[in-house]
């Protein structure tokens, strides 16, 4: 199950504009209005849980909510992960933890820190088939600024942000937010921050407790890692369509172990791989059909499909309507 902290549902719930009350949202995903800080250390929720709660608290005409989440945020909110974002050297430092072990908060993210000629990029890899997925990747990224903020004291402004699904009717409270220019319907979800950025110190660099925390996180990641392997399969997959790597063999060496030890590991999660596989292009078909961005053709190539026909018999399989009929309805 992926899922996300029960922290950030809280966060959210806090600054809701939907008709329902904060405990009603809570307690709609199984969280007491009244849980004890320690009791609260524990608490996650499902993936597509979070995608309702997100929909269900944002008011029509509503496009500020990722906003006055992010602003709610603090580092000490992320625990262990926190500790070692604000006590990294410098923004650079920090965002290379962040990449390095946000599965330790979620499983639902991965994000990258891609070298470009200016600066860098800080891509945040996760769908955007509906629209609580796409608050969900604004209000990462909003996250991050702010976090930033915070851990050097600064008004941390990137060069640009860009997003990859539509633009919303109202982008003034994401310009006012980042201080930078918006794009939307682009490649990537991503900070793009220039040198300057990354080379910012932070407050709290601590290299004594940073090396206390990163072990701490590595006997963490592993743990997790352990609980998780549908989930890396389900990623590695989903990186893989494009290029057709995506059979169980390639996977299997991707993730450093033979095929038959996959099956058997997958095996004891309930799992196969042909339901993960399957899963993933359905969900990377469904994201593309939503964005809008990419041609039918592109979207059965982008999902490793050999032609349209292919793709489109595969498709009225998964949900019981044609490609183009699916994305008719996810415009409206």
């Amino acid at each position: 199950m992926r899922a996300v902290p029960g922290a950030v549902i809280r966060r959210i719930a806090e600054v809701s504009s939907g008709p329902e009350s904060r405990d009603q949202l809570l307690k709609s995903v199984g969280l007491s209005p009244h849980a004890d800080p320690i009791g609260r250390r524990h608490e996650i929720v499902e993936e597509d849980a979070y995608y309702d709660i997100l929909e269900r608290a944002t008011a029509e005409e509503d496009f500020a909510l990722p906003f006055r989440y992010a602003g709610t945020v603090e580092v000490d909110d992320f625990g262990a992960l926190g500790l070692a974002f604000k006590t990294a050297s410098s923004v650079r430092e920090a965002l290379l933890r962040m990449v390095r072990y946000i599965l330790v908060l979620s499983d639902t993210v991965e994000y990258e820190l891609r070298d470009v000629a200016d600066g860098g990029a800080f891509v945040l890899n996760r769908p955007s088939h509906r629209r609580g997925a796409r608050l969900a990747n604004e209000c990462a990224l909003a996250a991050d600024i702010s976090l930033l903020r915070q851990i050097t004291g600064t008004k941390m402004t990137p060069i640009a942000v860009s997003f990859r699904h539509r633009q919303p009717k109202s982008t003034k409270h994401h310009r006012a937010f980042f201080g930078c220019p918006v794009r939307f319907d682009d490649r990537v979800n991503a900070l793009h921050l220039s040198n300057e950025n990354l080379q910012t110190r932070t407050r709290l660099a601590d290299e004594g407790l940073s090396a206390f925390i990163l072990a701490t996180l590595d006997e963490m990641k592993r743990a997790k890692t352990e609980r998780t392997l549908p989930a890396q399969v389900h990623r590695a997959v989903t990186d893989s369509l494009p290029d057709g790597g995506h059979n169980k063999p390639q996977i299997a060496r991707r993730l450093g172990m033979s095929e038959r030890t996959l099956h058997r590991r997958l095996a004891e999660h309930g799992e196969t791989f042909q339901a993960i596989a399957s899963r993933a292009r359905r969900e990377a078909a469904e994201s593309l059909l939503a964005n809008g961005a990419s041609s039918l053709a592109e979207v059965a190539f982008l999902t490793g499909f050999s032609d349209q026909s292919a793709f489109t018999r595969a498709f009225k399989t998964w949900t019981g309507q044609t490609p183009r009929k699916f994305r008719t309805s996810a415009e409206t």
